[in-house]
Parts: structure tokens; C-alpha cells; sequence
């Protein structure tokens, strides 16, 4: 099977899954917790995007991929991971300013979650050999977009919240 058509078809299917059981058990469940508290375990899987800097690794992914790519995608989910971090611990120990933390940290990893997209689809990285990789693009980003969404839909709900005149 051609590796575009097989791509967008589990990546698909993972959004939407994902999709599923933010909106059918996670958001419930979060829902029921403090702003700070529901935002953490989102945080956290946000901690785990230096997963793609695994194609480093020796002998993870073709020798001819794009390594500038990959490169740009690493470090900027590396740093993302280090920023998300930050956020957990400003809203574990509900430091001031947390929540200002949380809009911060989600918008910049946000834009780096689209700029990665942007950077692997014009280079075309799924029709490479990515190992491991594979699995991350196609199970593993999907999921940090539910959960950015999801962070997203946490600040905005509380921040309507406290300004009840805004919602007029």
C-alpha cells in the first residue's frame, strides 16, 4: 500500500478515536476537577513529545530522510516537552500566574504542533523508512492535537466563567 494514502487513513482514524474518548471520558472526568487540577494530566502528555527525537537513534529512520526536518521537529517538540513542564509544575503547585502559564505554553506548542505537521508533510517524511517513528506521527501527534483542543476548551470554559459579562 502506498505509505500517503495508508498515513492519512491512521491518522484519521486515530483523531477521531482520540477524539472519542476525550470528549466521551476524559473531558467528564476533568470536568469534575479545579481548572489547575484538570489541566495537569493534559500537561503531562505533552511532556512526552521528545518522543521524536528517537530518530537519532542509529538505524531509526532512512538514511536519506530529510534530516533538517526531523531536526527542527526534535528540538522544537523537545522544547516543547521542557515548556509543558513548566506549565505542570506552576499549575500542581498552583503558583501565581498559572493559568497565564497554561494559555502561554499551549499557544507556542500549539504553533509548533502545526509547524511540525507543515515541516513533515512538505517533506514528505511518511514516504521515508521512519521505524518507530511511524507510530508516533501516526498514534502520538494526533493525540497531543485532542489535547491541545482540550486545553484550549478548559481555559476558555474558565475564563468565561469568571466573566460572566463577557458571555452576553
Amino acid at each position: 500500500m502506498n505509505p500517503l494514502p495508508l498515513f492519512g487513513l491512521q491518522f484519521t482514524l486515530s483523531l477521531i478515536i482520540f477524539g472519542m474518548v476525550a470528549k466521551w471520558y476524559i473531558a467528564p472526568a476533568l470536568s469534575k476537577l479545579p481548572l489547575q487540577a484538570a489541566l495537569v494530566p493534559l500537561f503531562l502528555v505533552h511532556a512526552l513529545r521528545y518522543l521524536p527525537s528517537s530518530a537519532f537513534a542509529p538505524g531509526q529512520v532512512d538514511a536519506k530522510i530529510p534530516m533538517d526536518a526531523m531536526a527542527r521537529i526534535a528540538y522544537g517538540d523537545l522544547a516543547s516537552a521542557i515548556l509543558a513542564l513548566i506549565a505542570v509544575v506552576f499549575l500542581r503547585y498552583e503558583w501565581s500566574g498559572a493559568v497565564a502559564v497554561a494559555w502561554l505554553v499551549n499557544t507556542v506548542t500549539s504553533l509548533d504542533w502545526l509547524y511540525a505537521g507543515y515541516l513533515a508533510a512538505s517533506s514528505q517524511l511518511v514516504t521515508y523508512a521512519m521505524g518507530g517513528n511511524w507510530y508516533i506521527i501516526n498514534y502520538y501527534v494526533p493525540v497531543i492535537g485532542v489535547i491541545h483542543v482540550m486545553i484550549f476548551a478548559c481555559l476558555i470554559k474558565d475564563r468565561n466563567r469568571s466573566h460572566p459579562l463577557q458571555a452576553v
